[in-house]
């Protein structure tokens, strides 16, 4: 049937229990050493994961600079754990001595737990060619630095909140490398929390 070709296909949704979800899911701490997310999430707080896609990209740099100037301070009054997930070590070190981020960091096994359960995408090889802005040079490069062609860039991200019951409150999916979950949108879950 041709028509099925045009139909709209279902939004992904995140397990309504992220927090009993991801508990087993293996993760790599910043060490390389292999632990189970649900031992890095707290199990008391609410969590804002972000999976980020890479420690060198200057889009994710700058990215992470905005939730910690933005989100940071209303994420500490609410007694919110800030967690990190990227996709490889590559990068890792120089994100860390940047202080970009200001929460906990873990990066996926090789496995990509994580991004399977959320059922995260991987971008075209298109969507990568019009991105000027990463040009050795250009202002966001100039401001955060990084690498914008090291690693596996294909991979999209997003941003999910859990409530203190580990029910998911908010998800937010890339569907390209220019947009991220607003931080207004972000700041408003985190009120009702």
């Amino acid at each position: 049937m041709v028509f099925g070709l045009f139909s709209k296909k279902p939004e992904e949704k995140a397990p309504e229990n992220l927090r009993s979800a991801f508990a087993p899911l293996g993760v790599l701490n910043t060490k390389g050493e292999d632990v189970k997310l649900g031992s890095v999430l707290s199990n008391d707080k609410p969590v804002l994961l972000w999976v980020m896609r890479r420690f060198g990209c200057p889009l994710c740099r700058g990215y992470a600079v905005e939730l910690r100037d933005k989100v940071q301070t209303k994420a500490d009054e609410k007694g919110v754990q800030m967690v990190a997930l990227g996709l490889e070590m590559i990068g890792l070190e120089d994100f860390q001595k940047g202080k970009f981020w200001p929460g906990d960091i873990v990066i996926e096994n090789p496995q990509q737990e994580v991004h399977k359960l959320l059922n995260l995408k991987r971008a075209s090889i298109l969507k990568i060619l019009d991105y000027g802005m990463l040009k050795k040079g250009s202002k966001l490069q100039k401001e955060v630095g990084g690498n914008a062609t090291e690693g596996d860039g294909l991979v999209l991200g997003g941003v999910f909140i859990m409530d203190k019951a580990g029910k998911c409150v908010y998800e937010w999916r890339q569907r390209n490398f220019k947009t991220d979950a607003g931080t207004d949108d972000i700041l408003n879950v985190l009120d009702g929390l």
